[in-house]
């Protein structure tokens, strides 16, 4: 047996369905034969699978359910609905008119058959409704219903003589919740004797909530705004009754798309919302493209984390995360560096600047974009280079005003990327020993117009490594931000204000860019809205070619987005011919590209950047963005792309390092802190040793054949990456080598590999 979970009652929630979502959720044992069993929602194999696992882990899938007409699952609850002993699958679909929107599913001791009735949508006793999300506590279920109605159902389900019935239906409602425009969500959670069921909605940083009693119906207990600092998009059918405190009463968990989850409780002084043990601890939420050890690990994540009991069997495999380093090759005297940086050869090149001093005699040749450098002696040791780099994918026109009249400019639309990259210039004399160092990553944000007036000073107000820059080119000015996420310490929060020295209009509207690159999802809205419907957008569910791309979150912006490809690798979200006046870019690193998101509009005068970057103690990051416009701002067009970046990981040699760099050093970089390899003290290369937290001077050579130093030719030195070797967590195994000379006159350029990091 690899999971088993023994139940007369057992209730689950399943997620409302985001395009390109897999939500997971058992384990059961409905065929007692000792084999978990688990529930698949949203997979690429059925809308609604549900599968077995056998003492490997191994799935093998027992039935299926794909809606009719299009229909999308929405939430699904197991209970008992006609006292039998056994469990129902309730499963909650949106659809058309006059169709099923409830529909119950009996075991049959090899799948589930369909129940004689369903709830339609429309039909007597019921309104056209729009569910998105479903709670459950015996045969007491609740339903969130969006807009217009904006209210929570609670209603009873029973089969008696093998028909569904639907009885005892009441309404909660609420002003704090009906007036506004975030999705509804409902859950239900009990305490000191009493049920209780609570209506929220998300709308920017905050959550409306509104807790009723169930026992007595129509009373509201409490109401209150909660901030969720920057949490963002509800996992509504991930909302479920929790004992965060194990003090013997439930609390609702509330988990976000963004990593986050919340607990809300009830005390007698009102309401309670506090971070949870659980967050940013992936237990929520997979691709559908997700293997069946990824599902696998999930489940005992949350077996571990206490959100259901669950018996291990001792036998089942141990499933490891492999340390990968990925090693590049390094310059030694005598070579010559000539580098080509434009991503392929058909780039429009714009412009290059350098983002730090470069070394003596490197130089860039906008010619044949290479840079080319010599290194001397001097040089030996490690050269750090950072530069970006900017190409032209075509033209826009913007118009504004001016004294005179209208104003009209044909400005490109540009596609920057940040590179870093690590040079070790090695001696000729001897191979050097490795020694780890991760490259900076650069976080930026832009805004282009001719809207801002060239008097019109923008202040500064934030700490490092946060750094500002403004420019006039032909009128055009453009004001950003940009920040270096490897200088940024784990377990802390930087801050900056970016405004304008002129006065603060009496009407703004604030754009809110939110990316949590743990997760990859990148969340956007306008506040006041243009419109009152969510939007996500999964590329990978186009195409799976473009599982790279983060998955999009839309509030407050028009009907209209829709996601396209662009060709090039680019994705289109909205389109219009329409005129604009600025264009805002937003630049955040991603493993070895950099995700790039534009979006044209037409508005009034920016006023403000503000933002801030959080990295968690787990290593999580997200940033925050917002942007003030003067009374109006109208996005016109939206597109995305990735771009390659030059920021491998780097094994250089700690003899070469100039003794100004040999110091210990204690910092927390974008993935993980940088370490030192540490020597082996016997040949069997069963045992592992742990790779410390800090940055150390090495004094004792290192034997290795999982990293290698050997001529590999003439003129050059390899050293080879451990990708295709398994190790145990945290740990790299290595074995005694005898290093091979190095011979000069040889350059292998670096590579950038995917994942590197």
């Amino acid at each position: 047996m690899f999971f088993r979970y023994s139940a007369r009652f057992f209730v689950f929630a399943c997620r409302l369905l985001a395009a390109g979502n897999l939500y997971i959720f058992g384990t059961f044992d409905l065929n007692n034969n000792g084999k978990s069993e688990i529930l698949k929602v949203g997979g690429l194999v059925a809308p609604l699978e549900y599968v077995e696992l056998d003492s490997n882990g191994a799935h093998e899938t027992l039935w299926t359910f794909t809606p009719d007409s299009g229909g999308i699952i929405i939430d699904a609850k197991f209970s008992d609905l006609n006292q039998d002993g056994g469990v129902e699958l309730v499963v909650i679909i949106q659809s058309g008119n006059n169709s099923e929107w409830i529909k119950v599913f009996e075991w049959n001791g090899s799948g589930f058959s369909s129940n004689q009735k369903s709830i339609r949508n429309g039909a007597p006793g019921t309104d056209k409704i729009r569910p998105s999300n479903l709670t459950s506590y015996s045969n007491l279920f609740s339903v969130s219903m969006l807009s217009p109605s904006r209210r929570a159902d609670l209603f009873t389900l029973q089969i008696k003589n093998g028909v569904l019935e639907k009885s005892n239906s009441l309404a909660q409602s609420a002003p704090l919740v009906k007036n506004g425009y975030g999705p509804v969500y409902t859950g239900l959670f009990s305490g000191e004797g009493e049920t209780f069921v609570a209506l929220v909605s998300p709308e920017g940083n905050v959550l409306k909530t509104t807790v009723f009693s169930v026992s007595t119906p129509g009373k509201e207990i409490a109401s209150d705004i909660l901030v969720v600092n920057g949490a963002r998009v509800v996992l509504g059918p991930d909302i479920q009754p929790f004992d965060e405190d194990k003090d013997g009463q439930d609390e609702l968990l509330i988990p976000f798309a963004t990593g986050e989850v919340y607990v809300l409780g009830l005390t007698d002084n009102g309401l309670t919302f506090t971070e949870s043990r659980l967050s940013q601890s992936g237990l929520f939420g997979m691709k559908s493209a997700a293997g069946e050890i990824e599902i696998n690990n999930t489940i005992l994540a949350r077996i571990e984390n206490g959100l259901y009991d669950s018996i291990a069997d001792d036998t089942q495999p141990e499933i490891n995360d492999s340390l990968l380093i990925l090693v590049s090759d390094t310059l030694m005297l005598g070579d010559t560096l000539n580098l080509y940086l434009l991503p392929d050869s058909t780039s429009d090149f714009y412009s290059f600047n350098w983002r730090s001093l470069p070394p003596p005699g490197m130089s860039f040749n906008p010619d044949s974009y290479t840079l080319n450098w010599v290194p001397t002696r001097d040089h030996v040791g490690v050269v750090d280079v950072s530069y970006a780099l900017k190409m032209r994918l075509r033209e826009e026109l913007m118009s504004g005003e001016d004294a005179f009249g209208d104003t009209h400019h044909m400005h490109p639309i540009l596609m920057g990327s940040d590179s870093s990259m690590i040079i070790l210039v090695g001696d000729t004399i001897k191979p050097p020993e490795p020694f780890i160092l991760i490259p900076s990553r650069f976080h930026r944000t832009t805004i282009t117009t001719k809207d801002i007036d060239e008097k019109d000073r923008f202040v500064f107000e934030g700490e490092t490594p946060f750094g500002a820059s403004s420019a006039n080119i032909n009128g055009v000015i453009s004001v950003g931000v940009t920040v270096d996420l490897s200088a940024v310490k784990q377990d802390k929060t930087s801050a900056f204000n970016f405004k304008s020295s002129a006065e603060k209009p009496d009407s703004v509207v604030t754009l809110t860019l939110i990316h949590d690159l743990d997760s990859n999802i990148l969340y956007t809205s306008l506040s006041p809205p243009l419109d009152t419907i969510p939007q996500s957008f999964d590329p990978e569910g186009m195409n799976t070619s473009f599982n790279q791309y983060p998955e999009y979150f839309f509030e407050g912006f028009p009907s209209s987005l829709s996601l396209e490809s662009a060709g090039t690798g680019m994705l289109t979200l909205l389109k219009s011919d329409q005129k604009i006046s600025g264009n805002i870019s937003l630049s955040s690193p991603l493993n070895n590209q950099d995700h790039e998101i534009t979006v044209s509009y037409y508005g009034g005068r920016p006023y403000a950047i503000r933002g801030e970057v959080t990295i968690k103690e787990n290593g999580s990051h997200k940033t925050l963005t917002e942007i003030d416009f003067d009374t109006s701002f109208f996005p016109l067009r939206i597109f995305t792309s990735l771009q390659k970046a030059y920021r491998d990981t780097f094994v250089f040699h700690a003899d070469s390092i100039p003794d100004t760099l040999k110091a210990n050093t204690d910092f927390r970089t974008f993935y993980s802190p940088a370490i030192e390899l540490q020597d082996k003290t016997s040949v069997d290369t069963t045992h592992t040793i742990a790779l410390p937290t800090k940055i150390l001077e090495s004094t004792e050579p290192i034997q290795s054949d999982s990293i290698r130093v050997e001529a590999a030719s003439s003129d050059s030195m390899e050293v080879s990456p451990l990708g295709s070797i398994a190790m145990p967590p945290d740990t790299l195994s290595v074995a005694p080598g005898e290093p091979a000379p190095i011979n000069p006159n040889s350059i292998v350029l670096p590579e950038a590999v995917a994942d590197s990091t």
